[in-house]
């Protein structure tokens, strides 16, 4: 039991690098920003995480918004990207597997959660309005995150037994 911890606390220390090295590098740019792939291996993690994908998802964005010089994102990245790595994290955890046809819907609804989110947050720093903007680059991310996530889920899962956790 106890290296199965140890297991699951380095895989999710790697998979904390894995998603700041993506959403500083592996990056679209947009126009008052960017859209980056931290969140396809955020959603991905989950299938080895469980809902302990929480820590890596918000741990590792909060670090590349800090990182990047967005640090006044940070605490809302930690809660809207922990929260997204939660949700999928359990729904994964239940055995749904990698090909169910409802981690379609299920990462797609994360990620309308990222969008809602900073959403949220943004018309409470700037107003609805300038809000507005954000929500086509976050909807982009969100596709973006989405595929990525059902694209490297499959692989993970089938990786799963062999990594013991």
């Amino acid at each position: 039991m106890l290296q199965k911890k140890m297991r699951l606390l380095v895989y999710g220390g790697l998979f904390t690098a894995l998603i700041v090295l993506a959403t500083m590098f592996l990056k679209i740019p947009t126009l008052i920003g960017y859209a980056n792939m931290g969140d396809g291996f955020a959603l991905a993690s989950a299938a080895l995480l469980g809902p302990f994908a929480a820590i890596s998802a918000g741990l590792g964005s909060l670090l590349a918004d800090l990182l990047l010089g967005y640090g006044l994102y940070a605490p809302a990245t930690l809660v809207i990207k922990g929260a997204m790595g939660w949700m999928a994290g359990l729904w994964l955890k239940r055995g749904a597997g990698a090909f169910h046809p409802r981690n379609l819907l299920l990462f797609a609804g994360c990620e309308l959660w990222m969008v809602a989110g900073y959403f949220g947050f943004e018309c409470v720093l700037y107003g609805p309005a300038a809000a507005l903007g954000s929500l086509a680059p976050n909807l982009l991310q969100g596709v973006v995150g989405t595929a990525l996530g059902l694209t490297i889920t499959p692989v993970l899962e089938r990786l799963k037994g062999r990594m013991g956790l």
